[in-house]
């Protein structure tokens, strides 16, 4: 499942990386803390794990065993329920941090975390959206935005900063997505385009971009 969602993730954006997520994937969460030091390990079961020196990047994606459990015992890709959205979510979280990460640095640019995040929030949305398209599922295509975005909700373990940050990230993700949805129902090349040439801005441009235009003509 995780080669599947990263292989529609890479497609998606045309942006191909030369690692294999399942190969830096660890289920252990105290070896997740052991490699995390300092930093914490997120409670809500997926943690990218991201060091950096003079030798370059090292990387770990922390899920938990029972998410990816739950999910190869209901493959999504065959039938996608509304009840496993939010394991579903967290995975393709991690895969969306993981290839947007390692993307970056060998493009050699920087990123914020926000940016980060944003794009994150940006790829559960159109990975489910493209599952439900492809099971004609009708009522899981127009629930989605809402489930996603209107029903945010925070861990009560996030700092000020974090809270602001997801916040943010959620907000502009949610603006994005909507005008987007049109044209992902209508199946055409222009959704692609569109998500491809926003990958790559930097975050300023990102930004500026959703709260010029706000998708109000699409």
């Amino acid at each position: 499942m995780l080669g599947r969602l990263q292989q529609q993730l890479t497609a998606t954006y045309q942006a191909d990386i030369e690692h294999d997520v399942r190969d830096y994937l660890i289920t252990d969460p105290k070896l997740a803390k052991v490699l995390a030091g300092d930093s914490a390990v997120a409670s809500s079961g997926e943690t990218l794990l991201v060091s950096e020196d003079e030798n370059g990047l090292a990387l770990s994606l922390f899920l938990e065993r029972e998410i990816l459990n739950r999910l190869e015992q209901h493959d999504p890709a065959e039938k996608l329920r509304e009840e496993q959205l939010d394991d579903l979510c967290k995975v393709i979280e991690g895969v969306s941090h993981f290839n947007y990460v390692v993307w970056r640095a060998e493009q050699d640019q920087a990123m914020t975390l926000l940016e980060l995040e944003l794009q994150a929030e940006i790829d559960k949305y159109v990975s489910t959206m493209q599952m439900a398209l492809e099971q004609r599922d009708q009522d899981m295509l127009h629930g989605l935005h809402s489930h996603l975005f209107d029903n945010f909700r925070l861990r009560d373990d996030l700092d000020q900063e974090q809270v602001e940050r997801y916040r943010a990230a959620s907000e502009f993700a949610a603006r994005f997505c909507r005008r987007l949805r049109r044209r992902l129902l209508a199946g055409g090349d222009s959704a692609l385009a569109e998500l491809r040439r926003f990958y790559r801005m930097p975050l300023g441009d990102k930004i500026s971009h959703i709260h010029a235009r706000s998708w109000g003509n699409s």
